[in-house]
């Protein structure tokens, strides 16, 4: 059985991306089997972007992403009621993060767990 902990949990996009790229399916379908084995568990999808474009265009990013998200987790039988959804885009970016490599560890949504 897979647990939480072992599965990274921090899907990654492209600059602008709003796809969920093969290797990062592959870790959506742990998340997916871990939450089917353990159906009293719920997760919050956070989508952020980088500090690139503007609030409104990174606000409407950030959501694309966790609809993509989301999307997946229910297309591998993940009921809706364990999934939530929240979007900041880019206004939680730490102010030192203006180099590429920064930039693109931002670009992801994040699956936090609850009870």
């Amino acid at each position: 059985m897979v647990t939480a902990n072992q599965v990274e949990n921090n899907i990654y996009f492209s600059l602008g991306g709003v796809t969920v790229n093969r290797q990062e399916r592959a870790k959506l379908q742990q998340h997916a089997s871990y939450l089917k084995e353990n159906p009293e568990k719920s997760v919050t999808l956070i989508g952020y972007t980088d500090d690139l474009g503007s609030r409104n265009y990174n606000v409407a990013i950030a959501e694309q992403r966790v609809a993509a998200v989301r999307k997946l987790l229910r297309s591998y039988r993940v009921p809706g009621g364990q999934i939530r959804r929240y979007s900041v885009g880019s206004e939680k970016t730490p102010k030192a993060c203006k180099t590429e490599q920064c930039r693109q560890k931002m670009r992801r949504v994040e699956l936090r767990y609850s009870e």
